[in-house]
């Protein structure tokens, strides 16, 4: 099977002849113009990544990239739709709102398919970046490299440590199956929403929670509930996509500067992973901390409500994992597609890595 290096060299075979765009004043000849969209909040690893992403792709002079980044455009699916076409041309995307345009993503994200950090990688950067980006190509996309979200946790004003706790919740979810069948598994009312539009269901009730990564959460809509309880439900890995028609028109050292702008999976996946720990470690202390260690101000609501983390125990976690173990089953159903091939992917990912694990051949 094709790697991802092979992948976007023939996607800049393809369209090697064709015009790299119209011409600004002062611009170098061929100079390739372009869009990137994503939805990174300020001060968030992924607003530092963007800005390191810019920095780079401004050392090579034949780039000329408009950022809109911080969800100016709209929503992921808005943002999605603008790719496909070529009114944009680089996205940062999770998961979730991938899987608007490529459905089969779903089935990544369903209920208590991943354990840890180490096998996500392992599945993710063996086992499914052919099959998932044989699917964005078909969509006119093209999947430069994972980055991260990370864990999908549930927030709420109060903690929701069993399904019994939400049970009739309102929950503010993705417009994604695997987020919807995952709360309906677990008794919960599922409200889809975009992200624009989640501060004003919290402050109205139209919704009493969601459904979010810790740093997500933390500079967002941290505010407007007491409650984060990490259930570690899903894994969003996201992506960095790109316009394949527009990758296409590239040449050669414009492509290498945009295949390697971004750094590493490796990097982008330990940038999100640092900022989770720390605001994990703040939450539960009840503070938040400057970088050197002073406290900034004490973690409450805008209503003075103290905010708390709940880890979840063995007995817990075992009730969530019961109530939504037949989500994955819907899903494929559901979704259709080549979906039980994403799956195949995944278990024989789980299968090698835990072989590698074990010390025995995978």
């Amino acid at each position: 099977m094709l790697k991802r290096r092979e992948f976007l060299a023939l996607a800049g075979l393809a369209g090697a002849g064709t015009l790299a765009g119209c011409g600004r004043r002062n611009d170098p000849p061929g100079t390739l113009y372009g869009r990137a969209v994503a939805q990174a909040p300020p001060r968030t690893p992924w607003d530092a990544q963007w800005l390191a992403f810019e920095a780079r792709m401004a050392e090579n002079p034949t780039l000329n990239i408009d950022y809109f980044t911080k969800a100016e455009l709209g929503n992921e699916e808005r943002m999605l739709h603008d790719l496909r076409r070529g009114r944009a041309h680089i996205g940062g995307m999770s998961l979730q709102g991938l899987a608007s345009s490529i459905p089969e993503l779903s089935i990544a994200i369903s209920p208590y398919l991943f354990d840890s950090y180490e096998e996500v990688d392992y599945v993710y950067d063996n086992h499914l970046y052919d099959i998932i980006n044989e699917l964005a190509l078909a969509q006119n996309l093209l999947i430069l490299q994972w980055v991260e979200v990370g864990w999908t946790h549930i927030f709420a004003n109060r903690p929701l440590l069993t399904p019994d706790d939400a049970a009739g919740l309102k929950i503010r979810t993705s417009p994604n199956a695997a987020a919807r069948f995952f709360c309906e598994a677990a008794g919960m009312d599922a409200i889809a929403l975009g992200i624009s539009d989640v501060i004003p269901a919290l402050q109205t009730g139209l919704v009493e929670g969601g459904l979010s990564s810790l740093p997500f959460h933390f500079f967002s809509t941290l505010e407007l509930s007491t409650d984060f309880t990490l259930t570690r439900h899903s894994f969003d890995t996201g992506a960095i996509v790109l316009n394949r028609d527009w990758y296409g028109r590239a040449t050669a050292s414009q492509r290498e500067t945009i295949d390697t702008a971004w750094g590493s999976s490796a990097d982008a996946r330990a940038g999100v992973r640092q900022m989770t720990g720390i605001l994990e470690g703040a939450m539960r202390s009840g503070v938040q901390r400057g970088p050197d260690g002073s406290v900034v101000r004490e973690l409450r609501t805008s209503r003075g409500e103290e905010i708390h983390v709940h880890d979840l125990d063995a007995a817990q976690l075992a009730a969530w994992r019961r109530a939504t173990e037949n989500v994955i089953d819907q899903l494929i159903d559901d979704v259709g597609g080549r979906s039980r091939e994403v799956y195949e992917a995944i278990l024989a990912g789980k299968a090698a890595f835990a072989a590698e694990r074990s010390g025995g051949a995978a």
